[in-house]
């Protein structure tokens, strides 16, 4: 496997196995930039590119532009500005009322933010698994050829002729 090209070349096409791989390392290296917090916004930042290259040739395997791979990004955008508003609300609806705030408000606010992250990734999951399910287009596209699946050794065991030689039950 040609690791440069799956992770870094956001051109040409790769098949669902390919595509598996690569969102497995994106997965993992999330989860390692979370664990390494002085480097972690770093790898994050390479991880939207590694990103980019993976689900973009995953999506021209499809016959799709790699453009459609921004509109997850922008619904999780908007979530988050709604979010912040919900929080900041909340914190302007506290000093406004000097300081006398109720539990239920704070629960309102964070129930508000589960919400908008639980949707989030709810709709980062079905993209993903959507886009790992969905068909390749057979042969060449705009994007390249078709990629070539990676299979084991095959065995063909010759024919027998017909005769008197003909090793078969009989």
């Amino acid at each position: 496997m040609d690791w440069q090209f799956l992770l870094l070349n956001p051109n040409g096409r790769i098949a669902a196995r390919d595509y598996w791989i690569g969102v497995a390392i994106i997965i993992g290296g999330n989860i390692l930039a979370d664990i390494i917090s002085i480097l972690g916004g770093l790898i994050w930042l390479g991880l939207i590119w590694v990103g980019l290259c993976v689900y973009g040739k995953r999506l021209h395997d499809t016959g799709r532009s790699a453009a459609i791979h921004a509109l997850p990004w922008l619904v999780s955008f908007a979530l988050a500005i709604v979010a912040v508003m919900m929080v900041g609300g909340a914190i302007l609806s506290a000093v406004l009322s000097g300081g006398d705030i109720g539990p239920a408000m704070f629960l309102s606010a964070g129930g508000g933010l589960l919400t908008l992250g639980g949707l989030g990734t709810l709709i980062w999951a079905g993209y993903t698994v959507w886009l790992g399910m969905a068909p390749g287009q057979g042969g060449d596209n705009l994007y390249g050829a078709a990629p070539a699946i990676e299979s084991g050794p095959v065995t063909v065991d010759p024919q027998p002729t017909a005769g008197k030689d003909d090793d078969r039950p009989g």
